[in-house]
């Protein structure tokens, strides 16, 4: 089963470079066995992934391994926020991150998005890998929040496995892609 989820991650990954939602080193995804969760690596491409290359993390233990994405405190806090997530992605989806920075409410604008994709939340800046992004998106995924758009910096997606959390990032992104062709 293990290495089900570690192909599915690697699937996943290129999937999401594949679409643009994630380029070169950028962006990051994890999958929650029990109490263990499997994170891609720092600094690895994401569309050349190999299952041995996941990193291993307890998330009852306070250790960080060094190979484990900067972003683990973000992955921590999702997984810690809600049981039923499952999978955690987080990517630099160009259409949700111009989205937000003009400030658009996609789900105001398109109510079916909630209705098909789950609630949004949008968090402040934080810098990348710090415990205060990690925080502000855990209290967004406790409030219920599916994606979690990151101000000026992403995305966050989350699900009961990993192919919910990118049809929901997928789904968010095409959304946001048509608002901007729009110009609303």
């Amino acid at each position: 089963m293990r290495y089900d989820i570690r192909s599915g991650i690697c699937r996943i990954a290129k999937s999401m470079h594949d679409a643009g939602l994630i380029a070169g080193r950028a962006g990051n995804l994890s999958a929650r066995i029990g109490d263990t969760i499997l994170i891609t690596p720092r600094g690895a491409r994401k569309d050349t992934l190999h299952p041995s290359d996941l990193v291993a993390v307890r998330l009852d233990s306070d250790e960080t391994p060094a190979r484990a994405s900067t972003e683990l405190p973000l992955h921590r806090a999702a997984y810690a926020a809600s049981p039923d997530v499952k999978a955690v992605l987080h990517a630099h989806a160009p259409a949700l991150i111009a989205a937000g920075l003009r400030g658009l409410d996609l789900t105001a604008r398109l109510p079916e998005l909630t209705e098909a994709v789950g609630p949004f939340a949008a968090v402040e800046f934080a810098p990348s890998g710090s415990e205060e992004l990690g925080r502000a998106v855990g209290a967004a995924v406790a409030g219920g929040a599916v994606i979690v758009l990151l101000y000026g910096h992403g995305v966050v997606a989350v699900g009961s496995d990993l192919d919910e959390a990118y049809d929901r990032l997928e789904l968010a992104e095409t959304s946001a892609y048509a608002m901007l062709l729009a110009g609303m």
